[in-house]
């Protein structure tokens, strides 16, 4: 089948050099400017109108095909007739100028477009190959992004790819915003083929709504390691329920110079965490290694390590499914000699890792909840001691509580509604309970009096929590001081910093209304990060 598609590309080359080389030299040359003007709108209204269209539903694994390859037919169609209207009459050349230069500039013409139809074709949802070629894939062996049987004769993809980032580096700048081909999306014809190399033979997910994913965090060590945390929510799950991806459609961007295609790495390893909250550290050393989120979780967080080895390098933005995400501004985290041993593949000791933490935290996101209710409190304020203050909207306002979760015969009319929060806020609960990956565990080194217990959000401002829920499964035991927050480990029971998993804690927040939380701290410890938006309406 592979010798059947070379010869299907080759002849069509071929026939649209017939053609032109028939209609003449000038028309060929006139053409072939239509089918470079075409190429370039094409590749600069590409992402821009792609990204305006993705919205996690069914027609994203089509958009960045039907995109690229309708641009640029709409756009040559209308320079074709603009062409014909404007220059009516023909230049008459030698018959030999006519089937030599013409032929030659009609086969260019060729390569062209059909090298963008293939590259559009990759970006549509279908089999991992077309007529048995492959191109840049996951090695059946190793797992490594290479090239995977036969090699294609003529490579119309590679060359019109080559063609269109060298003019992006000139005066051609295809893409609406500014940047280069060559620096936003360079080796576009590996994507058309890698994309297409998803889960179950290409029948998993190739596109990602720009909304679906953030980037938390980043961490690199000075040898060319580098991490990236993402947080994918529900619009990035396949159509099957659940989020599965490879290093195929993950790709690490690096800055460039002005003259220089950017440089491209895809991940050699990945940490996730399993149902039982453990996170684990895998590689993609295997063809049916795959990232994937927790059954029934909506969010997951995943970290990519890419091994460059080359400590020059500096990463620009992470492609994922084709969608760029930017890395947070600011210096990144520092990965520590152990941690970037452990992601390498290498055997670390006992004392290794025991020792070992990883700079970025665990992913939290699905520990958080942005309500005010209290999640299996039903109580009324008429059976509430005077311990604890509400309001005239049964709003549990400061002071303590202890009390059975649920009481009977509580009407709605006089039930108990859940934290108060003041104009401008929303209330954000985190649970810190031992074993989950938000617990102070492991903070045996760190000094309570002195160790700020503080949320982060997008714009740095920290939050002391203003209180906190101590229970089991009979009790709750709710602790509510704004006016007094406790804002150091010391000020927390200290009997959490045990292993025990007899009772679960939450902590309460107060934080600016809509603002993104990103980081949870104690002391100078990330001890997780997340991807949660403070939303006062959801009570």
């Amino acid at each position: 089948m592979t010798i059947i598609f070379n010869l299907l590309i080759i002849g069509l080359v071929l026939l649209i050099a017939y053609w032109w080389a028939n209609e003449g030299l000038f028309s060929s040359i006139l053409h072939l400017v239509c089918v470079i003007a075409a190429g370039a709108v094409a590749f600069a209204l590409w992402e821009p109108i792609t990204m305006a269209m993705l919205n996690g539903g069914a027609m994203d694994n089509y958009a960045w095909g039907l995109v690229l390859v309708g641009v640029f037919a709409v756009t040559l169609l209308v320079l074709r007739v603009a062409s014909d209207k404007l220059i009516p009459a023909n230049i008459q050349f030698p018959a030999w100028a006519n089937l030599g230069i013409g032929g030659l500039l009609g086969a260019w013409s060729g390569v062209l477009s059909i090298g963008i139809c293939l590259i559009g074709s990759g970006f549509v949802q279908s089999t991992n190959e077309i007529m048995g070629y492959r191109g840049i894939a996951r090695s059946k062996s190793t797992g490594i992004v290479e090239k995977v049987g036969d090699p294609i004769w003529l490579d119309v993809s590679q060359l019109t790819s080559s063609f269109f980032s060298t003019l992006s580096l000139g005066t051609m700048h295809p893409d609406i915003s500014g940047g280069p081909l060559a620096h936003f999306n360079p080796k576009v014809n590996e994507q058309a083929t890698l994309l297409r190399d998803s889960f179950d033979n290409g029948k998993g997910q190739l596109s990602l709504a720009p909304d679906a994913a953030s980037v938390t965090k980043v961490a690199i060590d000075d040898s060319g390691l580098i991490v990236v945390q993402v947080s994918f929510n529900t619009k990035a799950k396949d159509h099957g329920g659940q989020f599965i991806i490879g290093s195929s459609q993950v790709r690490l961007i690096g800055k460039a110079s002005s003259s220089k295609e950017a440089d491209v790495y895809h991940p050699t390893a990945w940490k996730q965490e399993s149902k039982e909250g453990i996170e684990y550290l895998y590689r993609f050393d295997d063809l049916n290694n795959y990232a994937t989120g927790v059954p029934g979780r909506q969010d997951a967080g995943i970290k990519f390590a890419f091994d460059t080895k080359d400590s020059n390098f500096k990463p620009r933005f992470i492609q994922i499914r084709g969608t760029r995400f930017e890395l947070p501004s600011g210096e990144p985290e520092t990965i520590s000699a152990l941690s970037a041993k452990r992601y390498r593949g290498r055997t670390l000791t006992e004392d290794e890792i025991a020792a070992e933490r990883d700079s970025l935290g665990k992913d939290i996101s699905h520990l958080f909840q942005t309500t005010s209710k209290i999640k299996g409190l039903r109580i009324s304020i008429n059976g509430i001691p005077s311990t604890i203050e509400f309001n005239e909207d049964n709003y549990l306002v400061e002071g303590r509580l202890t009390t059975k979760w649920s009481q009977s015969g509580t009407s709605a009319k006089m039930a108990v509604k859940g934290l108060y929060a003041d104009e401008g806020t929303a209330i954000v609960q985190l649970k810190v309970s031992p074993g989950t990956n938000a617990s102070f565990g492991f903070l045996t080194q760190t000094e309570p009096e002195t160790s700020a217990v503080t949320l982060l959000d997008s714009d740095g401002r920290r939050y002391s929590p203003i209180g906190y829920i101590i229970g089991d499964e009979k009790l709750m035991d709710l602790t509510l001081t704004p006016a007094t927050p406790p804002s150091t480990l010391g000020d927390l029971p200290m009997h959490l910093l045990s292993s025990s998993r007899s009772k679960d804690m939450t902590l309460i927040f107060q934080v600016t209304e809509d603002k993104k939380i990103v980081e949870f701290q104690v002391g100078n410890v990330t001890i997780g990060t997340c991807d949660v938006d403070a939303v006062r309406g959801r009570r």
